[in-house]
C-alpha cells in the first residue's frame, strides 16, 4: 500500500550506482613521476660506478703503501714510485713521468698545498746510500699516505708547470 501510495519511489529502485572508480590507468602526471624516479636510479648507478672506478686507484695505492714496511732498504725508492704510478693513474704519462727532482717535489705540494714539508727531503734519501732511520721510515710512510688521501683523485686541471 505504501508503494501504491507513492508511484514516484516506486521507479527508483531500478538506478544502479556506477561501479568504483579504479586505479588504471594511471593519470599522466604519475608515469612522467615514475619516469623521472628511474631516470634518477639509472644516473646515480652510473656515478656510483664511475666514482667507484675513479677511487680504484686509490685505493690500489693506499693497499700497496700499507704492504711497504720501515725495514725496507729501498723505502724512499718504492715510496717515490708508489706516488709516481698513482699520479699516472689519473694523469697522462707524459705529464708525469718526466718530472724529477724539484720540479716533481713542486708538483707534489702543489696537488697538496699542506703536504707534510719533509716529504721531499724524505724521498730525496733514495739517491744516499744510508738507510732511513725507524722514525723516517714510518714518517715518510704518514705522509705519503696522508698525501694520497688527500691528493686522489687528481683532477686534470689542477696541474703547475714545473721546469725540468
Amino acid at each position: 500500500m505504501q508503494a501504491a501510495s507513492q508511484p514516484a519511489l516506486a521507479n527508483l529502485q531500478d538506478i544502479i550506482t556506477p561501479a568504483p572508480i579504479g586505479v588504471w590507468p594511471l593519470a599522466y602526471g604519475y608515469y612522467l613521476l615514475t619516469l623521472l624516479l628511474l631516470m634518477l636510479m639509472a644516473t646515480l648507478f652510473i656515478y656510483i660506478k664511475r666514482r667507484g672506478k675513479q677511487l680504484a686507484a686509490k685505493r690500489e695505492a693506499l693497499t700497496l703503501l700499507s704492504q711497504v714496511t720501515p725495514e725496507d732498504p729501498q723505502l724512499p725508492l718504492t715510496v717515490n714510485s708508489l706516488l709516481k704510478r698513482s699520479a699516472m693513474s689519473y694523469l697522462p704519462r707524459e705529464q708525469i713521468a718526466s718530472l724529477q727532482g724539484d720540479a716533481w717535489y713542486a708538483w707534489l705540494g702543489a696537488q697538496v698545498p699542506a703536504m707534510d714539508p719533509k716529504l721531499p727531503d724524505l724521498l730525496e734519501r733514495r739517491f744516499q746510500a744510508g738507510n732511513l732511520s725507524p722514525s723516517e721510515a714510518m714518517q715518510l710512510l704518514d705522509a705519503a699516505k696522508a698525501w694520497l688521501q688527500k691528493a686522489l683523485p687528481l683532477k686534470a686541471g689542477k696541474e703547475v708547470s714545473c721546469s725540468h
